[in-house]
């Protein structure tokens, strides 16, 4: 009996070595999809909840006796994983993978969340002390899951305002787009270039090599719209341009303007729209057609700007 509670002890760290492996090589999750990239993060939550599960499990019986005991065992089962996660990160970095400080955070969202949870078992305590363990952990966890819920939200949103690929309505929809911190982004309300009143971001462009916003997320098949149509309003009393770039999913950095739609527009003072047809952008690459089916980002940007702009971004949809 006690040879193979023994060996079960044993299949428990050979499986904390297993996780280990697999998250030291686990390819890096599609990035254009918000939830891909959350899930892929609150799995060092999950993994390192289940490392300090084994980890607890493979400690001798005499650190499970007792409630003392059976609080230093999570703890010391949690502080185990926390130490396996660090060295994953250091593995990752040194193999030259996507190292990450947040994700030794996320491992220790994981680790704290079960070490409660283990303690909050024990049927020693009271009602109320166990129900208090039980929230904390789940305190705990809330933070970590907020991301992918977020993520998965705003994706079923864009599914349903698709072909509008961004309303400017809701600040979430902000979280579609890679915005500098020192642009100031807020939402307004503006004006078309009709007089028409719409929903915007206004944002100031710092000077630099090439200030701008990147659309990341939205629904990327392209296939049976007519034009790309989005608002672009100077607020400065003379004219500069700005440049439209779109890459598909085979996009090669490598051949850079060679191998996506890129153009720059004169932007008037005041309201501008913008229209591009899609067939201008399916033949934009060389030697290849564009994939309107795989739209990976859109980028709007100034090149070389020497003094800061202010800009106001309005509604980017697909029309028909």
């Amino acid at each position: 009996m006690v040879g193979t509670v023994g060996i079960w002890r044993s299949a428990a760290l050979a499986a904390c070595a297993v996780i280990a492996a697999l998250i030291i090589g686990a390819p890096d999750p599609d990035d254009s999809f918000r939830s891909a990239i959350a899930l892929h993060d609150f799995g060092h939550v999950i993994a390192f909840g289940l490392v300090t599960a084994l980890f607890s499990f493979a400690l001798p019986a005499r650190y499970h006796q007792g409630l003392l005991h059976r609080a230093r065992t999570a703890g010391l089962a949690a502080s185990a994983a926390l130490v396996l996660g660090g060295a994953v990160e250091l593995a990752q970095a040194a193999s030259g993978g996507n190292a990450d400080l947040w994700d030794v955070l996320r491992d220790a969202g994981g680790a704290f969340f079960v070490a409660l949870i283990l303690v909050a078992r024990d049927s020693a305590l009271s009602v109320r002390v166990r129900a208090a363990l039980a929230v904390a952990a789940i305190l705990v966890l809330g933070p970590f899951t907020f991301p992918l819920a977020a993520a998965l939200r705003d994706e079923a949103l864009a599914r349903t305002q698709f072909p509008i690929l961004a309303s400017f309505e809701t600040a979430p929809e902000l979280s579609r787009f890679r915005i500098g911190k020192d642009y100031n982004a807020r939402l307004v309300a503006t004006f078309d270039d009709e007089g028409r009143p719409a929903s915007a971001v206004q944002l100031t462009l710092p000077p630099g090599k090439y200030p701008g916003i990147a659309l990341s997320f939205f629904p990327g098949d392209w296939r049976g719209f007519r034009a790309l149509r989005l608002l672009l309003v100077n607020l400065d009393p003379v004219p500069y341009e700005m440049t439209v770039r779109i890459d598909d999913a085979e996009y090669d950095y490598k051949l850079d303007m060679d191998d996506r739609y890129n153009r720059s527009f004169v932007l008037s003072p005041g309201a501008n729209r913008i229209e591009i047809p899609l067939a201008d952008i399916a033949t934009a690459p060389r030697g290849r057609r564009f994939d309107l089916g795989r739209v990976q980002s859109l980028l709007v940007y100034a090149v070389d700007l020497a003094q800061p702009r202010a800009i106001i971004i309005g509604p980017i949809a697909l029309v028909r």
